[in-house]
Formats: C-alpha cells, sequence, structure tokens
C-alpha cells in the first residue's frame, strides 16, 4: 500500500511538472511560430473546416440565459439578454504539439470559419450574430469553442385568454443560415437553458426552459422554449378587486331615496367607470379577436349592466314622478301584486276556504234550505219561478291601496335584487376560471 502511495504521487507531481513545461512552453515565440507555420500559415476561412469537402459539421450550442426583460404582449415579442457557446472541430485547424508547444490559441472570430448563426424568428433582422471584437479559442485537436453575447427581440405568440394569470410560451430559434442540414448541424447536450446567471423578471415568472433539435426546409433549427407566468399581484390588487367592489355598487343605485337626485349621476359615473377600467385592459392587451380575454368579457357585460341600470334609473324615476292623480293601469298594479307576493297571499287563501269542511249548523241549515227549495220547485207548476242570477264582486284585495310610489318602491327592491344577483352570476361564470388558472400557476411555480 505504502508502494502504491509513493507511484500516485510521483505520478502527480510528474503531470504537474509536464504541465507546468507546457504553459511555459507557451511564449511569445511559440505563439509567433505557430501564426507562420501551418496550419495556420496555409488556412483560408472560405474552406469548409472538413478534409472532405462533403462531411457534416456537428456544431453543439449551450444557451445562458442572463435576464428577460420584456414580453411585449400589445406587439408580440420577447426581448431577453443572454449567451450561447457554441463548440465544433475543424479539421483543418490540427497541429503535433510536439512540434509546436502551443496547446490553444485565442484569435478573432474573423480569422476562421464559423457558422453563420442567424436568430430565424427575430422581429428585427435576419443578420448573423457575432461581433468582430469576439474571439475563437481552438485547440491542438481542432476543437473551437465560440462564444457569442445574444440580446434579442423575437416573436412570441401571446394567448391572454386568462389575463391576468396567463402562462405564456416563448421559443427562440436559432438556424446556421446559408447551410442545409446536411452540411452544419445545430445539437445540443442540454435539456433546456443554463439559468446559473439567471436575474428574476419583475412582471414574469421562468417555470421551465426545453430545447429541440430539428430540422425543416433542410435547414437545421435549434429552438429553446421559455415557460412563463405571469406574476399577478399588481393586477389583483389594482384591476381585480376594484372591478369586483364597482360591480356590486352598481346595483345600489336602486337603494337612493329618489327624490335625492343622485340616482342619474351615481348611475352614469358607474358606467364611465367600467369604461375606464376596460380602455385600461385593452391597452395591455393584443389587437386580436382569437383569444379574448375572459377579463375582457367579463368587463363588457358589466358595462352593458351598468347601462342597463342607468336606463331602469330613469324609467324609475318617471314612474316617482307621475302625477297621484293619474290611475295607476291595472297591469301594472298585477304587476306589483305579483312581485310583492299579494297574489301568491290571494290565491293561497281562496284554496284554503275551498277546502275548508262546514260547522254541523251550517249543514242543518243547509238541509233545511234545500229542503224548502225543493217544496217551491215542485209548487211552481205554471213555470213562473223567477231567478237572479248575480255576478260576484271580483276580490280586489290584492291590488288595493297600489300607488305609484308603491309601484316605484316595488321595481326598486326588485331590480335591486335582479341586479346583484347578476352581477353574482357574471363575476362566477367568467372569475371563477381565472381563479382556477391562478391556482394552477402557483402550483406550477411551487
Amino acid at each position: 500500500m505504502g508502494s502504491l502511495r509513493l507511484i500516485q504521487c510521483m505520478m502527480f507531481w510528474v503531470t504537474i511538472l509536464f504541465t507546468v513545461d507546457l504553459l511555459n512552453a507557451q511564449t511569445a515565440t511559440d505563439y509567433r511560430s505557430w501564426i507562420d507555420s501551418p496550419p495556420f500559415s496555409t488556412y483560408n476561412l472560405k474552406i469548409f473546416p472538413r478534409n472532405a469537402q462533403t462531411d457534416k459539421v456537428e456544431v453543439d450550442m449551450q444557451f445562458y440565459l442572463v435576464a428577460i426583460t420584456q414580453l411585449n404582449e400589445l406587439n408580440g415579442y420577447l426581448d431577453l439578454v443572454g449567451y450561447t457557446v457554441l463548440t465544433w472541430t475543424n479539421e483543418l485547424l490540427m497541429w503535433n504539439s510536439s512540434i509546436n508547444a502551443m496547446q490553444e490559441v485565442i484569435l478573432g472570430q474573423n480569422n476562421f470559419w464559423r457558422p453563420s448563426l442567424v436568430l430565424s424568428n427575430s422581429v428585427e433582422s435576419l443578420t448573423e450574430m457575432g461581433d468582430n471584437s469576439y474571439k475563437i479559442r481552438i485547440n491542438k485537436d481542432g476543437v473551437c469553442e465560440w462564444q457569442i453575447g445574444v440580446v434579442s427581440k423575437s416573436a412570441c405568440s401571446v394567448d391572454v385568454s386568462y389575463y391576468p394569470f396567463d402562462k405564456q410560451v416563448c421559443k427562440i430559434s436559432f438556424t446556421p443560415w446559408g447551410y442545409t442540414d446536411t452540411q452544419v448541424r445545430l445539437n445540443t447536450t442540454s435539456t433546456g437553458m443554463n439559468t446559473d446567471l439567471f436575474m428574476p423578471n419583475v412582471e414574469w415568472t421562468l417555470t421551465s426552459t426545453t430545447v429541440e433539435a430539428l430540422s425543416s426546409a433542410s435547414a437545421s433549427y435549434l429552438d429553446y422554449s421559455l415557460n412563463l407566468a405571469r406574476k399577478p399581484g399588481y393586477f389583483l390588487v389594482n384591476m381585480i378587486i376594484p372591478i369586483l367592489i364597482l360591480g356590486m355598487l352598481n346595483g345600489l343605485v336602486f337603494l337612493l331615496p329618489a327624490d335625492s337626485g343622485e340616482r342619474v349621476g351615481y348611475a352614469i359615473t358607474a358606467f364611465l367607470t367600467f369604461a375606464v377600467f376596460l380602455t385600461m385592459v385593452s391597452d395591455n392587451l393584443p389587437k386580436s379577436s382569437e383569444p379574448m380575454s375572459l377579463l375582457c368579457f367579463f368587463l363588457t357585460l358589466m358595462l352593458i349592466m351598468s347601462a342597463l341600470s342607468t336606463v331602469i334609473t330613469i324609467m324609475t324615476l318617471r314612474v316617482y314622478h307621475q302625477d297621484d292623480d293619474s290611475p295607476v293601469p291595472m297591469w301594472l298594479k298585477h304587476v306589483v301584486a305579483f312581485i310583492t307576493c299579494r297574489k301568491c297571499k290571494k290565491w293561497c287563501g281562496q284554496k284554503l276556504e275551498a277546502i275548508e269542511e262546514p260547522k254541523p249548523g251550517q249543514e242543518v241549515e243547509e238541509e233545511e234550505s234545500s229542503s224548502e227549495e225543493e217544496e217551491e220547485e215542485d209548487s211552481d207548476d205554471e213555470g213562473k219561478r223567477k231567478t237572479e242570477v248575480k255576478k260576484a264582486k271580483p276580490n280586489n284585495a290584492d291590488i288595493k291601496g297600489i300607488t305609484w310610489r308603491v309601484v316605484g318602491g316595488t321595481l326598486d327592491g326588485f331590480f335591486f335584487s335582479l341586479f346583484v344577483f347578476g352581477t353574482v352570476v357574471i363575476s362566477c361564470v367568467f372569475l371563477i376560471p381565472l381563479a382556477v388558472a391562478a391556482t394552477s400557476s402557483s402550483s406550477d411555480e411551487e
């Protein structure tokens, strides 16, 4: 065991000394000698980096995400900052380290062949990525490493159905422009973007990233997908909650006294407030018909409800200010009696009278009167009997005392209940899916 450790220590120190010798050997003279001698002295960057020009170049690409600066839903593009590291093998730039001590060299990108990398879904320009100041690192085996800074603005299709609890999937696609997939092919060994240097965004949460290598139209593509979830706190406090409160206040216009003179002003103020909120939401969303946000449908229906409340308020005020001497129409009295359940009380009373059994004394009187009637019918042989048909007077107790003031108060109570119920139903229909989307977003973040 002691000899084994001694051998391991000797090998370790030999390796250290050899590495030091190599580093010391890479002098300025060696670097000048490498530049002035093959393979660099005879190298031409216009030549495809393969001894056999029909061979394919496999390019490995790694993407490092630094920041997401903006996701513009209105115009449909994503701004991000990052950098990529491309690695490939240039068979024309291999040398023997025993002849030249250089292990690797770093020169400007314009001195070597490189894949003309282009962001294919850019919304600005399809120009080759890279800059004259960027360097390419090449080792003695011809392995090239090219690091490129990326400040991109790529197209992103936005789905705002569940705004502000929406999730978006944006892609950035790279391709070696001008080369077919049989010449240059992009590959990656990673499963997504590297986020070690990522700085969180204040509006969006990066839930995950994926990558896919594919070929389309004889070209190689590498697509990176970013799964984003909106942080809804700002919109929840400044938009959703005020809209809900305003919707509940919308029906309170019918509880204001008719003589106060504030009903129409209150209703119009609520209508204009909904219009302002609808404008605010529309300004932050893309001008597309499909898909539309559920919040826009909700605000539109609430705007319609507010407009209806304004119209009904004006009509009820006309009822309140009718002349007391003018009679209330019978149909309106019956409607008010039905709303106030007077009809129900009348119908229930009639049914109770119909099923009520007569008392014993009443049965004896009815028998005596029936016998007397039979005797009278028998004695009247000449057909001179006269019957008086008296029509029963209609029972109008249910509509008695209904004046214009009663009509107005009844309509106010009815429409208040109707609008509160309608607001609750509309809110549940449109906001429950948003709440479900918010719950799923929070679970994804966890």
